[in-house]
């Protein structure tokens, strides 16, 4: 049996407003209400000041219809009109119609307001709310862009393999309402599932956890939602997800510095934003205007990324620079913040995209995996910088028969790890594999040697062995990690060779 509007209404009826007067439908509050694949999505319009009061509310209203039968899922979200627009429609209908009528606040929330205001009424200097954390999440960074065209989407899931190709737990949310790539980039299609109540499992794609509204609405359906309510399903999707243990998570931003943009960099605690733009003027102009705003709301922007920076002929070597080049990184260089890095235009990345392979899963030892395995070490490390942790660069010293290497981080910590170690717990794809159960166990590494190190900048190490393998970049704070972890991650290691029935050799 198919779900109806008329049975959605008839059961939010049920749901008294905000101030226990009628109920949410009678006081024409609940609009824009979508079925689709057995899952309801409707908004609830709120006065926006009294939002986070009336959460119960809107808690209220997804049970309710999440009882009707045939209902697989429900999502409500509070949205609001402009205080001008609301104080016209109310003039214009009268109370007890069903137009949209202005809610008084309750006095509980006057009070609360007053308590807040200093001299002549305006909030006392620290009076406003700081943004909540997000379990299971540790960091999160916005990867943002002035406009779109720009390849943001694709640089934010590179950037998150990236991450989790240095020895990072990373998941990716896509904040692009409107837009949402990242099912597309990921090769993912299907549902998430539900944990509990309203909550859910995130996806998971080459080992990342994502978390996408293309997940929950075709992609063929445009999603036509007014700013607050699309703030507010980007919330649920953020704080309504059963992340685990994420040491990062990258927020894929809606491109632009609109309502949406603007509200998720003050109410999401983020540790800080990277920029994505091409190297033309144009580009660089939007650019600026995306930087300026985490800046105006105190998020601390890690740097600038030329993305598109050249083009090199497959054919005949021949480098173009299509859009200019170096535009980015002169304009990092004036701005005074970070220059991230250059990727190149390429088919490469523009294919394995499209299909669903970003290249830093499917192609690790690619140059363009390479580029971006390096943008995340360095973004990482001015994360760590922004919060006050960065790890400096270690003193690494070699053992005299190359099996052996012993970091000593200032202060005077040190390990020592061996290249047998170092060679199979290497953060490359190559070792980490796309999920536990595809994690590739090397074996037969007994007797493998440090042949060179390759210091990236002052944030991480290559480390060259006499086997070949060199694509592991080891940032300072994942040696810190194995030195800290060391006893009981080769305890693991030493488990899954049994188990594999391999050896040391």
């Amino acid at each position: 049996m198919s779900v109806t509007k008329e049975q959605i209404l008839d059961e939010l009826r049920r749901v008294k407003g905000p101030d226990l007067e009628g109920n949410i439908v009678e006081l024409g509050l609940v609009s824009e209400i979508l079925i689709k694949d057995e899952r309801v999505y409707f908004s609830i319009t709120v006065p926006v000041e009294r939002a986070q009061e009336l959460e119960p509310l809107r808690k209220a209203a997804e049970k309710v219809v999440s009882e009707i039968e045939g209902v697989a899922g429900v999502t409500a979200v509070l949205t609001a009109e402009a205080k001008a627009e609301a104080k016209a429609r109310a003039t214009a209908a009268p109370a007890g119609s069903n137009g949209s009528r202005n809610v008084v606040d309750h006095p509980r929330v006057q009070q609360a307001r007053a308590a807040q205001a200093g001299p002549g009424g305006r909030p006392q200097a620290g009076g406003g709310r700081q943004a909540a954390g997000v379990p299971g999440v540790k960091h999160l960074i916005a990867v943002a862009s002035g406009k779109g065209g720009v390849g943001k989407s694709t640089t934010a899931v590179n950037l998150a393999l990236g991450f989790r190709a240095i020895g990072l737990k990373a998941g990716i949310l896509d904040a692009d309402i409107y837009g949402p790539s990242q099912p597309r980039l990921l090769g993912l299609t299907g549902r998430p599932q539900v944990v509990s109540g309203t909550t859910l499992r995130p996806m998971q794609g080459y080992g990342l956890q994502v978390m996408s509204m293309g997940f929950l609405v075709d992609e063929g359906t445009p999603i036509i939602w007014r700013g607050p309510m699309v703030v507010s399903a980007l919330n649920q999707m953020l704080r309504e997800v059963a992340w685990d243990d994420l040491d990062v998570m990258v927020i894929d931003m809606p491109p632009g510095t609109g309502d949406v943009q603007l509200t998720m960099a003050q109410q999401v605690p983020l540790s800080g934003a990277i920029i994505v733009s091409t190297p033309q003027d144009l580009a660089l102009i939007d650019a600026r205007k995306g930087l300026n705003m985490f800046r105006k709301v105190d998020v601390p922007v890690l740097g600038i990324v030329e993305n598109m920076s050249y083009f090199i002929c497959p054919k005949c070597g021949e480098r173009s620079d299509i859009f200019g080049h170096g535009g980015a990184e002169n304009e990092a260089e004036k701005l005074g913040i970070p220059f991230l890095g250059a990727i190149p235009l390429h088919i490469e990345i523009r294919e394995r995209s499209d299909s669903g392979q970003p290249v830093v899963a499917t192609n690790p030892d690619s140059p363009h995996a390479q580029i971006f395995r390096e943008i995340a070490a360095r973004s990482w490390a001015e994360a760590q910088a922004a919060q006050g942790a960065r790890v400096k660069p270690p003193r690494l010293d070699v053992s005299p028969s190359r099996d052996a290497l012993k970091v000593t981080f200032e202060g005077g910590q040190s390990c020592d790890l061996s290249a047998e170690m170092l060679r199979v717990m290497s953060p490359s794809a190559e070792v980490q594999g796309h999920s536990p159960d595809q994690r590739v166990t090397v074996a037969r590494k007994r007797n493998v040697k440090i042949k060179e190190l390759r210091p990236i900048g002052n944030y991480a190490v290559r480390i060259v062995f006499d086997d070949g393998h060199d694509t592991g970049l080891y940032a300072w704070s994942y040696l810190e990690l194995l030195g800290r972890e060391k006893e009981q991650r080769w305890a693991g290691y030493v488990r899954e060779l049994e188990q594999k029935g391999l050896s040391r050799g």
